[in-house]
């Protein structure tokens, strides 16, 4: 795995909290629903602007499968 598709395993927000998966955003408690599909779509465009190295397709489908679950839970 190159370390490019590493560096969009996690999620660093701006404040300094970091998400080590898409299901993590999902289920933090301490973020409504828009700033969860916000967090979610910022981390699926850097992914997909940068959709060259290993590992990374993986991670797009990751993004996509929370995604479906946050609006499945109607947030």
């Amino acid at each position: 795995m190159s370390t490019e598709s590493l560096k969009y395993g996690k999620f660093d927000r701006d404040d300094g909290k970091s998400y080590a998966s898409p299901m993590a955003v999902v289920e933090d408690a301490g973020l409504h629903g828009g700033e969860k599909r916000s967090i979610l779509e910022e981390w699926k465009r850097r992914v997909a602007e940068h959709n060259r190295a290993d590992g990374i397709h993986t991670m797009d489908h990751e993004l996509d499968s929370a995604i479906e679950r946050l609006a499945g839970l109607g947030t």
